[in-house]
C-alpha cells in the first residue's frame, strides 16, 4: 500500500436553482468516483486524469458564477489514510455487488431461455444488455483506484455470461437453421 499518496480535496459552491448544474456537477463527480465528506466536499486519488477533470469542473464552476476550491493533500495520520481506503474501497465494493448481481441475473435468463425456444431477436436483445454490462463494468474499473477483489470476480462472471451468451447464439443459429430447412 501507498504511504505517500497525494489527494486531491475537492469543495465547490452553486446556486441552488436551477438544479441541471448541480446535477451536472454530482454526476462528473460521481463518474470520478470521489468520496464525499460532506455536502459539496470530496476527496480524490491525485492521478493527472483527474486534474483535468477537476480544473474542467472548476472551469464550470466558474462559468455559472459559483466558487470552486481544489487542494492537494499530501499527508493524513496513518489510520486516516487506510480508513480513507477502505471507504473508497467500500463504494467500489457495494458498485461491484450490483454488477454482480445484474451478471447472475443476466445468467439466469440465458439458462431460461436456452430451456425455451429462444429466437434471434432475444439473442439481440441479450447481445445489448451484455454490451451494457461490459461498458458498466468499465465504468467502474476506472474510479477502482485500490484495485478492489471484486474486480476479478466481476470480470469472471462477465466471461461467463459472454460464454453462455455465445453458446445460446450458436443453439438459436441452428435451430433458425433446422426451421428454414437449411
Amino acid at each position: 500500500m501507498e504511504d505517500n499518496r497525494t489527494w486531491y480535496l475537492f469543495s465547490y459552491k452553486v446556486s441552488a436553482e436551477p438544479s441541471t448544474l448541480r446535477v451536472r456537477i454530482w454526476r462528473n463527480l460521481k463518474a470520478l468516483g470521489v468520496l464525499y465528506i460532506q455536502q459539496s466536499v470530496c476527496l480524490v486519488p491525485k492521478t493527472p486524469d483527474i486534474e483535468k477533470k477537476l480544473t474542467k469542473l472548476r472551469t464550470l464552476i466558474d462559468e455559472h458564477r459559483g466558487a470552486s476550491f481544489i487542494a492537494e493533500v499530501e499527508k493524513f495520520s496513518h489510520y486516516s489514510q487506510q480508513e480513507l481506503i477502505q471507504l473508497f474501497t467500500a463504494q467500489r465494493a457495494a458498485e461491484y455487488e450490483e454488477l454482480l448481481e445484474s451478471c447472475t441475473r443476466f445468467l439466469k435468463r440465458m439458462n431460461d431461455e436456452s430451456q425455451n425456444d429462444s429466437r434471434f431477436g432475444d439473442i439481440e436483445e441479450n447481445e445489448m444488455e451484455l454490451l451494457r454490462l461490459k461498458r458498466w463494468h468499465r465504468k467502474i474499473m476506472k474510479r477502482d483506484y485500490f484495485k478492489n477483489e471484486l474486480s476479478f470476480h466481476s470480470k469472471e462472471c462477465l466471461k461467463r455470461c459472454e460464454e453462455k451468451l455465445y453458446s445460446l447464439s450458436d443453439a438459436v443459429d441452428q435451430l433458425e437453421g433446422v426451421y428454414h430447412g437449411e
